[in-house]
């Protein structure tokens, strides 16, 4: 993982300007599996929500992806990715099993301004190419690679692929966005853009 790639700042103009593309493979992947009302309480008691198929819920510094009425895929630090599957190993009901994939699968970023662009090149957005079209979490290809799609904003999204094609599926991602001015960008500046479109978010709801 790249902190940055000579200067933060200058990544950061790029994420707000066009749109970055930066390696995520420090995050961890854990799937959990459970009948349906098992998985429902399961994630009303850590998230405080349900996650329903091709949805996707934010918390606790975590992305819950609906994939299945059975089964969840989470993204996220890999510090709460031990607590979770250590946490759930020991006290999870006989109903639920974890699963941690994170030596399977690894993650890909895309922010800025054109994220959406990109995203409508690649297909995320079906045929119509409407963001409205797309799911919060879908499943996908892009050059024969499985993905699988998390749209966290309009500006924001993480793609899941296996850890054995990662490298190309990086490639066809940066050329489908290189009419979009995409560029690739470090750690540090993701986690400033982030931040700055929390603030952003914040603001707007404030006002």
């Amino acid at each position: 993982m790249a902190v940055h790639f000579g200067s933060a700042a200058a990544e950061l103009a790029v994420c707000i300007r066009t749109v970055g593309l930066v390696d995520r493979s420090e995050l961890s992947t854990v799937a959990l599996e459970a009948p349906p009302a098992q998985l429902s309480a399961l994630m009303t008691r850590l998230v405080g929500a349900t996650v329903s198929p091709g949805g996707l819920v934010s918390g606790g510094s975590a992305l819950w992806c609906g994939e299945a009425p059975d089964r969840v895929t989470v993204v996220c630090d890999p510090r709460m990715g031990g607590r979770l599957v250590d946490s759930l190993h020991a006290v999870a009901a006989r109903h639920v099993s974890v699963h941690d994939l994170s030596d399977r699968l690894t993650a890909i970023g895309l922010l800025g301004r054109g994220a959406g662009k990109v995203l409508a090149a690649l297909g995320v957005y079906g045929e119509s190419g409407d963001p409205r079209q797309g799911k919060p979490f879908g499943r996908g290809s892009v050059d024969g690679i499985p993905i699988a799609w998390m749209l966290q904003s309009n500006h924001r999204a993480l793609a899941l692929v296996p850890r054995e094609q990662a490298g190309e599926a990086w490639l066809a991602i940066e050329r489908a966005g290189r009419p979009f001015g995409i560029s690739c960008v470090g750690h540090d500046a993701a986690c400033r853009y982030a931040l700055n479109e929390r603030l952003q978010a914040a603001a707007a709801a404030y006002i």
